[in-house]
């Protein structure tokens, strides 16, 4: 399994981006990225603009209301965004699925603007296994930008109560960017093709990791049998085989000055169980029932240490 670069969160003129579509997608090329997805506002028109032959597209939309900004990838037939509230959203959220599509909340804790209003969540979700990841990562990363502390740790709350929910970051791609800033990207865990179906597979399937640039994942090994991120496994021994690129998008770091230093995995109540050099290869790890696992690649931006890329988690029963 390969994890490729991904932006999962785009936008053209056809809502409030100054791209084409078509200048999106080389823009992603030129970015090296291997897929996008076209989340404009409210509308599925620019996805029809879409070229797969200058790079691979899932066709999406961000619902925009004033309780919530929702990404709906991959869906195959409408469903009506007009009359969502937050007391109805558990219905929404199950026709999307029903209709093929997954489900993601952007950017939970973004203040908003009056030209795009109503960007923090306040959608009364009861159903949270229905909801496929949440945008814990968005826009550029600077000292500012607190909304990604608060998204983090509203995301590791919803873990702790047992939901299965994977992480994305989201350039919330509107138009050419400042080179000097620094923004990431999402990796999927993909077999094959680079594709749509592939694409959501891996998001269904938890397959995901949220990167600065480095290209980070891990497989865990238990009683003969290899369990990829997003999937469940038993309580005992296991060893996690960790891959770890360092070098990966580097020259997308803009002016910051990086260093990756170590992998820590992270469980219930964010608690650390486990510290080793960015370098190791393998650890082995006594896992608790009813527990979920993820790892985190932490080091330095300008000389500020952090979390520089953190994964979905496994989970046990």
């Amino acid at each position: 399994m390969k994890y490729i670069p991904c932006e999962l969160h785009c936008h053209t003129m056809h809502s409030d981006g100054d791209f084409t579509p078509e200048t999106l997608q080389l823009a992603a090329v030129e970015n090296e990225l291997s897929l996008i997805a076209l989340t404009d506002h409210n509308t599925f028109s620019g996805t029809h603009e879409l070229n797969s032959d200058i790079i691979p597209f899932i066709k999406g939309i961000e619902w925009t209301t004033y309780f919530g900004h929702m990404l709906v990838l991959g869906a195959k037939s409408f469903v009506d965004w007009r009359d969502a509230v937050p007391d109805n959203i558990d219905e929404k959220i199950s026709a999307v699925r029903n209709a093929g599509g997954t489900v993601g909340v952007a950017h939970p804790f973004q203040c908003g603007s009056p030209i795009c209003t109503g960007g923090r969540w306040e959608f009364n979700v009861t159903k949270w296994e229905n909801v496929n990841y949440i945008e814990i990562w968005h826009e550029a990363f600077h000292d500012g930008n607190t909304e990604n502390d608060r998204a983090l740790a509203f995301w590791t709350s919803l873990l702790d109560r047992g939901y299965h929910l994977a992480a994305s970051y989201g350039k919330d791609w509107h138009r050419p960017q400042n080179n000097n800033s620094l923004f990431g990207c999402t990796y999927l865990g993909m077999d094959g093709e680079v594709n749509e179906e592939n694409a959501l597979n891996a998001i269904k399937g938890g397959r995901m990791v949220v990167s600065v640039g480095a290209e980070f994942s891990f497989t865990v090994l238990q009683n003969n049998n290899v369990y990829n991120i997003g999937e469940t496994l038993s309580c005992g021994t296991a060893m996690f085989d960790f891959n770890c690129n360092p070098d990966a998008r580097k020259k997308y770091c803009g002016n910051k000055n990086i260093e990756y230093k170590e992998i820590r995995i992270v469980t219930n109540g964010n608690k650390t169980v486990c510290r080793t050099d960015k370098n190791t290869k393998n650890i082995e790890i006594e896992l608790q029932k009813g527990h979920w696992y993820r790892a985190e690649l932490w080091g330095t931006t300008d000389g500020t240490e952090q979390p520089l890329a953190i994964t979905s988690p496994v989970y046990t029963v």
